[in-house]
């Protein structure tokens, strides 16, 4: 689901963006990310928080997003950099092979996904065995069409995820999950 054009203008405000980037630095951070790794952004939007992941920790870099107008807004603040690569692509269905990624990074997406949870299912899938989710978004109790933790968790572990942090607030969850590196990417 794309966002309305007010989400759109608050979400790709500079300033925002820039808040966007510095949590995001933040959680993945929390995953202890290696240079020359590959990570998946899913939910990429202008790609600020792309960028400087790739920057911070020299990793390589791919956005994903379901907006077209974002793929082009992040290809162009790329400015041809040879390790971020940005493209469309629906979070429920991710253009990737199984086990492609070192890292996976998703803030603020899911709750926009019909199918949030085949979205994580996704991402799991794209992870390879020692690879990292590092996840955050808003939930809300059960029956919602929101995330909720339970069920973010029971996914997770049938992904054969381990739990390395788990945060968040009344209303939002953060969680880092680790795939062993013994596990056969489901």
């Amino acid at each position: 689901m794309k966002m309305n054009g007010f989400e759109k203008r608050f979400v790709n405000g500079a300033r925002h963006g820039e808040q966007v980037a510095a949590r995001a630095e933040r959680l993945v951070g929390e995953a202890d990310p290696q240079p020359g790794e590959r990570l998946l952004d899913v939910g990429c939007g202008t790609g600020a928080a792309t960028l400087r992941l790739a920057d911070s920790f020299g990793l390589d870099v791919v956005g994903v997003d379901v907006d077209p107008e974002q793929i082009e807004a992040a290809r162009a603040a790329a400015r041809g950099l040879p390790s971020a690569r940005f493209v469309e692509g629906d979070a429920a269905r991710l253009p990737f092979a199984d086990g492609e990624f070192d890292l996976v990074f998703s803030s603020k997406t899911t709750h926009h996904v019909h199918d949030w949870q085949r979205a994580l299912e996704e991402m799991i899938r794209v992870l390879k065995p020692g690879g990292r989710l590092c996840y955050s978004d808003f939930v809300a109790p059960a029956g919602r069409r929101l995330p909720t933790r339970g069920a973010l968790d029971r996914i997770a572990e049938a992904g054969r995820l381990e739990t390395v942090r788990a945060a968040g607030s009344p209303l939002t969850c953060t969680r880092v999950y680790r795939v062993p590196d013994e596990a056969a990417v489901p």
